[in-house]
């Protein structure tokens, strides 16, 4: 059977990004395929200069070229700044937020499913990993950031800068700005898609940010518009998405899976949350279902990085404006908040935009 760009593309979805169980291609580095008889150019965009990186990669994708009949294969890679061509990389006509290194979007298939204590968690632990991080609540129906982090009334503390930009506030060592912030307690959001789209877009870039390692964004549940507006208006490197066992919530997690992929946002992992309950004895019980991001994440190729416990301690420290790796910092759900953050930590190296380079590698 001859070979196509298909036929190649399916053969490099078995080639992780090393250190990850990612594959290059759902992350979304494979920038070209040219195919010309038996010979095969395969070119990466890569956010890692580091030539083990570079030489493991070249040597999985010529072992795996090779297997299904290539010939001679040739492998360039890129930095995202020098991806120029017919191939347009994803995030082109994007900008980046000023002073932001990493974006990293959470969202989820429905409500319910603690995807806001998951970003919040997920923020503090990367802090604790020595990286600036700065919290964006985009939840426009229902943003819960501010009761989470403490600043409920942070409505009555936020301030302009003298360009009319959002200086945002501080709680925990993260820099925090919520749309709660502008919408009051208990104010609706009545407001028709482009209105809405308008909103996420002036919101994401009207922000004056710190010098920020890595910028969590708290989605609404669904795939409306703010998802869409956000990565239309800036470069997001990639996305957790968050789900309980529950089958509705899979089903749905499944969709929010999909629209990140339409919208070349690389699926970084995901996470089931309230994944059981351990009681004094040591034993799980599963109140919540069992196996749904087990399943999802073998259905939709993604890496199910962490299945956090319900803790009723999350729930209460949540309501009180302490999350759980601030109030119960040596528990377990706090130490597998720590896992989903090293996983996350890791994939970045691989998506993200440090200095220009580029390496090009023949093989006969």
């Amino acid at each position: 059977m001859s070979m196509t760009e298909e036929t190649v593309r399916r053969a490099l979805t078995a080639v992780s990004y090393p250190g990850m169980r990612r594959d290059i291609v759902a992350l979304g580095l494979v920038r070209e395929v040219r195919v010309r008889d038996d010979r095969v150019h395969v070119s990466l965009t890569l956010a890692s200069p580091r030539p083990e990186v570079v030489d493991q990669l070249h040597d999985a994708i010529r072992q795996r070229l090779v297997a299904i009949g290539a010939v001679r294969v040739e492998v360039q890679v890129l930095m995202p700044e020098q991806a120029t061509g017919t191939r347009a990389h994803p995030a082109a006509d994007r900008g980046r937020i000023p002073n932001v290194r990493h974006v990293v979007a959470v969202g989820a298939g429905k409500g319910g499913v603690g995807k806001s204590t998951v970003a919040v968690n997920l923020a503090l632990a990367l802090q604790e990993m020595g990286l600036a991080v700065g919290l964006l609540d985009a939840d426009i129906y229902g943003p819960s950031v501010p009761t989470l982090v403490g600043l409920e009334e942070g409505g009555r503390s936020i301030r302009m800068s003298d360009h009319r930009q959002i200086l945002p506030l501080e709680a925990f060592g993260l820099a925090v700005v919520s749309f709660g912030f502008f919408l009051g307690p208990g104010s609706p959001v009545v407001w028709r898609g482009p209105m809405v789209g308008k909103a996420v877009k002036q919101f994401a870039r009207g922000v004056v940010w710190p010098a920020l390692d890595v910028l969590v964004v708290d989605l609404p549940p669904g795939t409306g518009d703010v998802p869409l507006a956000l990565s239309e208006a800036v470069v997001v490197d990639g996305a957790i998405v968050v789900t309980t066992p529950q089958r509705l919530a899979v089903l749905e997690a499944g969709k929010a899976i999909e629209m990140f992929h339409k919208l070349g946002v690389p699926v970084l992992g995901l996470v089931e949350n309230m994944s059981h309950v351990t009681c004094r004895c040591g034993r799980r019980s599963h109140p919540f279902g069992k196996g749904g991001g087990a399943e999802l994440a073998a259905r939709t190729a993604t890496p199910l990085l962490a299945e956090v416990p319900f803790d009723e301690g999350a729930v209460g420290g949540g309501d009180a404006g302490r999350p759980i790796l601030i109030d119960n910092p040596t528990g377990e759900t706090a130490g597998v908040f720590r896992i989903v953050a090293g996983e996350l930590h890791t994939a970045l190296d691989a998506v993200a935009v440090p200095s220009p380079s580029r390496t090009t590698a023949a093989v006969p």
